[in-house]
């Protein structure tokens, strides 16, 4: 069976709410235009009149229900994150370093890299909202980083020390490798999807991939062959 999307996720958090959260039709009408504008435009981008047009609704009745048009985007991806799309994020990473975690540490990149793109290229829409409202929102890169980025850096961090008393990695700061880690695969995802499209397909992700994680583990120093 094929996994939900993050965007299915989302849709699927706004249909269980609960009667007592006294969450009316409308509401929720409004919640699934609003998740649907915001993949397809961005927070900015789309309006309130946009949103009640999608969602069949007079623009006041919005209003009446929520302060703002940040009201809404907070009523969504806050408690989605903690219901939701942290555990959909993190769910592969746990499988990956259970039970990988005797492999070498350049497979476990390989298979850590090739799994979060396939990730983004899958929720690219959805994703967009999290991480670009991140930016603006206090509450919503709180909740990203308690729901997600926390636990991910305790997991990595533990294998990196394991790997160091292997004596797979060097003896450096484990948080420093993690960073290192993480910020390979931003790049790696960032030029991918936004920079650069054009030169980045002039090879293949798998190709990409094997980059990368060449330059983490080897640098970019030249060597004797």
């Amino acid at each position: 069976m094929n996994k939900p999307s993050l965007e299915e996720g989302l849709l699927q958090f706004v249909e269980e709410l609960k009667d007592e959260s006294e969450m009316t039709e409308k509401q929720r009408s409004i919640l699934r235009a609003s998740i649907k504008l915001f993949a397809e435009k961005g927070f900015h981008a789309s309006s309130t009149a946009e949103i009640a047009k999608e969602a069949g609704v007079a623009e006041g009745t919005i209003f009446r229900h929520y302060k703002s048009k940040k009201d809404i985007l907070l009523a969504v991806v806050a408690p989605v994150l903690v219901k939701f799309a942290g555990p959909f994020i993190l769910k592969d990473v746990r499988e990956i370093f259970r039970e990988q975690a005797k492999k070498p540490f350049a497979q476990i990149a390989q298979e850590l890299y090739r799994n979060r793109l396939d990730l983004i290229v899958s929720n690219e829409r959805t994703i967009r909202i999290l991480l670009q409202e991140a930016f603006f929102h206090d509450e919503i890169r709180e909740a990203l980083i308690a729901t997600v980025f926390s636990e991910i850096k305790d997991t990595v961090q533990k294998l990196i020390e394991a790997k160091i008393i292997a004596k797979e990695l060097r003896p450096l700061p484990s948080e420093v490798v993690f960073r290192a880690l993480l910020s390979s695969m931003l790049g790696l995802i960032l030029f991918r999807q936004v920079l650069d499209k054009d030169d980045f397909q002039k090879h293949s992700d798998e190709e990409q991939i094997d980059f990368t994680v060449d330059i983490l583990m080897n640098g970019i120093g030249y060597r004797e062959p």
